[in-house]
């Protein structure tokens, strides 16, 4: 963590996180997925964060989906086509299957992974009642990717306001720094609101309590601070250093 200027090599790393996540706007997806075909050291910068994003989700419990859950992925995922062809994807990135279907499989091929995955992120459950449209919900997954002062990738975060459910996927940046990373929600309002002590090293997840969940859906950025060991800051400012912040965005 050296205040130095982000090489090619940093700003690589962070576009591949965030291809990874499927974050990218479609002109830079374009873009990033031609640098994976031509580039083998780029892709395999993706198949990297890939590989970390598959580790999460071997700590989902797997579930079966509601009855009428693939019925609603297939209505949601293809639209009619011209005649004499075949059935389209509606959004040919589909991406919010597209990203638990990475997240869970990453590099592995798991596909049961794959489905728990599904099952418990994309295909939420809903009214049994085909007939009735339930109203929509206004929560929607959020990611971000945490960078150093000098650019570097630190972290990625993903918010699902459902489960309450944060994931975290933290690079080698922090690994070794003898301080404890602290997560920290910064406001709309202004101020810091405190999530907790974090690791640093390996990838991790934790369930937020009733407080933190409205306050994770609506931050428009997060933060790391660096503590001292056996230390808690105060739930409102940290005492140490804040080392990495992000942007949160709407998967």
């Amino acid at each position: 963590m050296t205040d130095r200027a982000p090489t090619p090599a940093d700003r690589d790393d962070a576009l591949a996180a965030e291809l990874s996540l499927r974050v990218l706007p479609p002109e830079d997806e374009i873009a990033a997925r031609a640098r994976v075909e031509a580039e083998p050291e780029f892709a395999r910068r993706v198949e990297a964060w890939d590989e970390r994003f598959a580790g999460l989700a071997d700590e989902i419990s797997p579930q079966a989906p509601p009855a009428a859950g693939w019925s609603r992925i297939d209505a949601a995922t293809t639209t009619s086509a011209p005649a004499g062809m075949g059935p389209r994807a509606a959004n040919d990135d589909a991406p919010r299957v597209r990203f638990w279907r990475r997240w869970a499989v990453g590099s592995t091929g798991l596909l049961a992974a794959s489905l728990a995955a599904v099952a418990v992120l994309a295909v939420r459950p809903g009214p049994q009642a085909p007939a009735v449209t339930p109203t929509p919900v206004a929560a929607v997954t959020r990611v971000a990717t945490l960078t150093l002062e000098d650019g570097s990738v630190a972290m990625t975060l993903v918010y699902d306001p459902v489960s309450g459910e944060l994931y975290l996927a933290p690079t080698d940046e922090m690994k070794g720094d003898a301080r404890v990373p602290h997560l920290w929600l910064l406001l709309p309002e202004g101020g810091a609101r405190l999530v907790g002590a974090i690791d640093g090293s390996n990838t991790s997840r934790r369930t937020l309590d009733q407080a933190l969940t409205g306050l994770a859906g609506r931050a428009p950025q997060v933060a790391v601070s660096m503590e001292a060991p056996g230390h808690t800051p105060s739930l409102d400012a940290p005492d140490g250093p804040v080392v990495a912040s992000g942007t949160l965005q709407q998967l």
